[in-house]
């Protein structure tokens, strides 16, 4: 296995496996259309990108949709505090002045091993509290008959809108399969390991504090890649505080995510 890493961001450009891509490459720049990117400190969107905590309202950068979305952890310089043939630790302060004035001091371990793929984050508040919601953003390579193999049922977010979820949720299926039309762009509420099969590979994929993920195979998944996002709170947390992760001063909050991958033989 060989990973590509960028400094700038923490992000994964791309993973291979026996000279094989098995994570998408991004085609046009965007951090979120390929690759792994790390979305801290929240992942999904934030509805008009405001938000309120402990009495204060603050204020995150939008898109032109009118919403925020995946955080700037992406976009944003890390340090390299270690290096080695098979991992990197990188380190970087997320405080914002307006946006997120909060020094949360995240740590990230990214690391190799034979068939296993692994992305660990601590993140570390100095003084007072903080509201996060980690995520990450990796696309895995598929062909047009993939499946999605759960432990037992997951919970699927009910929607008010395109996307934004009601607060509901509906029990779906254990196995999740490629529709033949349309396309998923849907949050589950499921703990437990996660297993996708294609014609060629499973990826069999493990979460830290990971109570959510969302499963994404739209435009920029280019009909070749399934993303399924770990996140440790639901889409729009950081205003409606369903699940939201507060961290206190000295306190530690890990959250990752690995996948082992294994080639499957055609008979």
């Amino acid at each position: 296995m060989v990973a590509e890493i960028e400094e700038n961001g923490a992000y994964v450009k791309s993973v291979q496996y026996n000279g094989i891509d098995i994570i998408k490459r991004s085609n046009d720049g965007h951090k979120t259309h390929g690759g792994i990117a790390p979305l801290f400190p929240y992942a999904n969107r934030i509805e008009n990108g405001s938000y309120t905590f402990m009495g204060r309202q603050y204020q995150f950068a939008r898109t032109k949709e009118g919403n925020s979305i995946h955080g700037y952890a992406k976009d944003i310089k890390w340090d390299v505090e270690e290096q080695e043939e098979d991992s990197v630790t990188l380190k970087t302060d997320l405080f914002r002045e307006n946006e997120y004035p909060f020094h949360v001091i995240c740590t990230l371990h990214i690391c190799i091993s034979g068939s296993r793929f692994c992305e660990n984050a601590n993140f570390y508040l100095r003084e007072g509290k903080a509201p996060i919601a980690p995520g990450f953003h990796p696309y895995y390579m598929v062909d047009e008959n993939w499946e999605i193999n759960l432990e037992r049922r997951a919970l699927k977010a009910m929607k008010k809108d395109e996307y934004f979820p009601s607060g509901d949720y509906v029990e779906f299926y254990k196995n999740i399969r490629s529709k033949r039309s349309g396309y998923f762009d849907d949050l589950f509420k499921y703990e437990g390991q996660i297993v996708l099969n294609t014609s060629q590979m499973r990826y069999t994929v493990e979460r830290i504090n990971s109570k959510y993920f969302m499963l994404y195979n739209g435009q920029f998944a280019e009909n070749r890649s399934v993303a399924i996002e770990p996140m440790s709170s639901p889409v729009n947390s950081f205003r409606t505080g369903d699940d939201i992760k507060v961290l206190n001063s000295g306190e530690i909050l890990p959250f990752g995510f690995s996948f082992s991958v294994d080639e499957i033989e055609s008979s």
